[in-house]
């Protein structure tokens, strides 16, 4: 079985004017008394050079310690058609390092509560509070770690009494390729920092696409308190909610050894009842890894309380206390639907619960005839969940929870509306015989003709909740070109299946970022 798979990000929501776009430089060894506008004169401080940006510009931060000591607040916005870029210059690794800065829960170290702004590679660490705490619309996280930050790794959401009309705040915002580790929160003792949270009064389309989270001291991601869906697509999470590492950690902050420990532990948290009402969306969780959930709550994929249901689809979830806890039912005219998914060992009592109006289907635990065991992958070594990215910031291409010859869990599974080959979709998160070294083609706008963004190519184009959104299959053939002249494209993450014969299918994503 082979499938190629070409990633395609599209730049469809407008034609982008670049003859008035500025490009700014930003240097540990600069002077904000510069004008930015070259790097042998770059300025000193990322705020200075917020102040001269305007919609289409870029900001690129060269490589070093970006020290700061207060928040770096991104309140000014971009539009559809220009956004407002902080880069890592081309190469490079700027470090933005907020060990300064007082440890408080307003202390966040970036605050982006502007809209359309696109961050891209940097490292953002030692936070008073989050890393990022993201309040803005259709804004763009790619390629950017957080690390040891006093609370969540990144956040997008409000506070718990937040009104959120229509889901039109903190909405369409695309998380790509990140990392996060190692965040705690001290005050709560590990209770609130997440690697990556969608929580409290969230807006609509959200998206979370090929992250890690590992070792912090709540969960890998945390739903709680959402108010509209959430999709996390291809995402790795492990080993959260361990005190021993945070022990010393607060021992040297505080002065004194922490008395309790009350991080969860969990992967997926996906839902959470509290104060400020309870969660409510059909969250969508897709080609996603969760494994080594092994303290507090011990649960790779959690429902936690969540009525307003769930799609789990060609998951992975192994050596957790827990591999999937979904014992309540979701409220009426809602599902949590579990489909091609996978199980295996687990250190709790039960290795999956389900309530009793769950969907299961094609999962390795109701199959005849299928026994997911380690031996049906190539490895499930840590150290290759840890490896560095690829040279195009997609996680590692390795040996990694893919599967081997022969495995019983290929061509096991139901059509879920994602790409596969062969007679039927594999069980788990990727389809065996994917090809390596992922081809990428990046459009933009001057590449494309008319305004609507009208280009040729022949596929069926759906979105992440499979609802298809273009389809031409004339001939069956890949090589005939269907027009699309108009745009049909949000923000967001959608999958094209073009045409190869029969029997096959040629899975590719597409990414529409701006």
């Amino acid at each position: 079985m082979k499938i190629k798979e070409l990633m395609i990000i599209l730049a469809v929501l407008g034609v982008y004017s670049l003859s008035a776009a500025k490009s700014y430089f930003v240097s540990p060894g600069g002077q904000d008394s510069n004008d930015g506008v070259s790097t042998g004169a770059p300025l000193k401080t990322i705020p200075a050079a917020i102040a001269k940006a305007a919609a289409g510009d870029t900001i690129y931060i060269r490589a070093g310690a970006h020290s700061y000591d207060s928040t770096i607040s991104l309140s000014k916005s971009g539009t559809a058609s220009a956004l407002i870029c902080l880069f890592a210059y081309p190469g490079e690794k700027p470090i933005l390092d907020f060990s300064a800065q007082p440890y408080a829960s307003a202390n966040r170290a970036v605050y982006l509560s502007g809209n359309y702004w696109h961050l891209k590679g940097l490292e953002i660490c030692n936070g008073g509070d989050n890393g990022i705490k993201l309040e803005g619309n259709y804004n763009i996280i790619e390629l950017c770690v957080f690390h040891h930050n006093g609370d969540g790794g990144i956040q997008l959401g409000f506070a718990h009494q937040t009104i959120n009309p229509d889901g039109t705040l903190c909405c369409y915002n695309q998380i790509i390729n990140c990392d996060s580790y190692r965040n705690f929160d001290f005050d709560s003792k590990g209770g609130d920092a997440d690697g990556f949270a969608c929580k409290m009064h969230n807006g609509k389309g959200n998206v979370f696409r090929g992250c890690r989270s590992w070792e912090n001291s709540d969960d890998g991601w945390d739903l709680f308190e959402t108010d509209w869906p959430v999709e996390i697509v291809n995402c790795w999470t492990w080993h959260n909610g361990d005190r021993t590492l945070f022990d010393s950690v607060y021992l040297v902050k505080m002065g004194v050894k922490m008395s309790s420990f009350s991080g969860n532990g969990n992967g997926f948290k996906l839902g959470g009842n509290g104060s400020g009402g309870n969660s409510a969306g059909t969250h969508i969780v897709h080609n996603c890894v969760a494994f080594e959930s092994n303290y507090g709550s011990k649960k790779g994929f959690d429902q936690n309380s969540h009525k307003g249901g769930v799609i789990v689809h060609n998951c992975l979830s192994f050596n957790n206390g827990y591999n999937y806890m979904f014992e309540e039912d979701p409220n009426s005219g809602y599902v949590n639907e579990f489909k091609n998914n996978v199980s295996l060992t687990h250190t709790g009592a039960e290795e999956y619960e389900f309530s009793a109006a769950a969907v299961q289907q094609n999962n390795s635990w109701n199959l005849t005839g299928v026994t997911a065991n380690a031996a049906d992958f190539k490895s499930l070594d840590v150290g290759l969940a840890k490896a560095p990215r690829q040279a195009n910031g997609d996680l590692p291409d390795n040996d990694f929870a893919k599967l081997v010859t022969g495995s019983d869990l290929i061509d096991k599974g139901v059509d879920v509306d994602l790409p596969y080959s062969g007679i039927a979709p594999d069980l788990g998160a990727y389809e065996f015989g994917a090809a390596s070294g992922i081809a990428q083609q990046r459009f933009t706008n001057r590449s494309l003709t008319g305004q609507n963004g009208e280009y040729s190519r022949s596929c069926k184009i759906f979105n992440a909740q499979g609802k298809t959104i273009f389809r031409d299959y004339e001939s069956g053939r890949f090589d005939h070109p269907s027009t699309m002249s108009s745009n049909p494209f949000a923000m967001g993450i959608y999958f094209m299946q073009p045409g190869v014969g029969t029997g096959n299918k040629l899975g590719s994503k597409i990414v529409v970022c701006k």
